[in-house]
């Protein structure tokens, strides 16, 4: 963060007068991020003692060990320490990774692609978003329209022939069925 002045604080994590020094008690988020899953989980421990309301991001190599992190607090959140994506969305948005671990997960609402009917011509975005949310309780998260992938399309676009649709819905939808609804939106 060379924009922003960062102070370093030296000595065992898991010491409470550390931690204190570092400021994890004023602190609204605390990512925990160390050599191993044992000592990430020491850590959190400690952690979750010096301040109960911080929102506690966990870094595991095993995510078996999250089972572990949950008996301390099931509030803590722990992602794969791999994905320094995920981390920063979980550190920035709370409960992110529940969201994606939900979808990753078979039943429920799950996420699915389509690609459109060439029979229908050009599609309005706004028409197929409003007509698979209507018909089939189908949210479109992502269009791609040829090499392009475009993640939250908008509603002012224009889908060409053949675009794949990515879409979270509870079921994945037949070819007829999208056709049969999507005919009724076509221009």
């Amino acid at each position: 963060m060379p924009a922003q002045p960062v102070d370093f604080v030296r000595g065992e994590p898991t010491a409470v007068e550390v931690l204190t020094r570092a400021g994890v008690e004023r602190a609204g988020t605390v990512l925990v991020d160390m050599r191993d899953d044992n000592e990430a989980l020491a850590v959190a421990v400690t952690v979750n003692h010096v301040n109960r309301s911080a929102h506690v991001v966990v870094t595991l190599r095993d995510m078996e060990k999250a089972e572990l992190v949950h008996y301390v607090d099931p509030r803590i959140k722990c992602v794969q320490w791999h994905t320094p994506r995920m981390v920063t969305e979980e550190l920035t948005s709370p409960g992110i990774t529940e969201v994606y671990s939900e979808l990753m997960t078979s039943g429920g609402a799950s996420t699915y692609s389509a690609t459109l009917p060439s029979s229908l011509g050009r599609l309005s975005t706004e028409k197929c978003k409003v007509a698979l949310g209507r018909a089939f309780g189908a949210t479109v998260l992502v269009a791609r329209d040829g090499e392009d992938l475009i993640v939250n399309p908008s509603w002012e676009g224009e889908l060409p022939v053949g675009s794949v649709l990515y879409y979270v819905g509870p079921r994945r939808l037949e070819d007829a069925e999208i056709e049969a609804v999507l005919r009724e939106c076509a221009p």
